[in-house]
């Protein structure tokens, strides 16, 4: 993304996601022409949003997944997305889950103890695809 326009692409975090600031549009023309050029190279097939819109299955899992992680005490776990917001400005990671979005707050800890065993016993992946 960064040879093809866009010097501010983020390395992608522990767990395959990007954070994506504040200053970063993947609907500007700049973002869609490097991400078409490297898409291929992204496991899933590209940014948060931009393939086909999920399943409403997909949609229904991944809400019982975040009521689950909330319940074993992941309480800023965010509910499921079908777009990116239009608000970029309080954000932490973005994951893309089979279309579904979780845009997750700064500084949420995806690395902690109680993070990983609340994602086993849910049932959440610990990768971004």
């Amino acid at each position: 993304m960064r040879s093809h326009g866009v010097g501010n692409f983020p390395d992608p975090s522990g767990n395959g996601s990007f954070q994506l600031g504040a200053g970063m549009d993947p609907s500007s023309p700049a973002f869609k022409a490097a991400q078409a050029k490297c898409q291929q190279l992204q496991p899933g097939g590209g940014a948060p949003g931009s393939g086909s819109p999920p399943t409403a299955q997909a949609v229904g899992q991944m809400l019982k997944v975040s009521q689950c992680m909330r319940r074993h005490g992941i309480t800023n776990f965010p509910d499921p997305r079908t777009s990116l917001p239009s608000d970029r400005s309080d954000i932490g990671d973005i994951a893309d889950r089979d279309g579904v979005i979780l845009v997750f707050p700064p500084g949420f800890d995806e690395q902690s103890p109680l993070f990983t065993q609340a994602a086993a016993a849910c049932g959440f992946k610990l990768t971004n695809h």
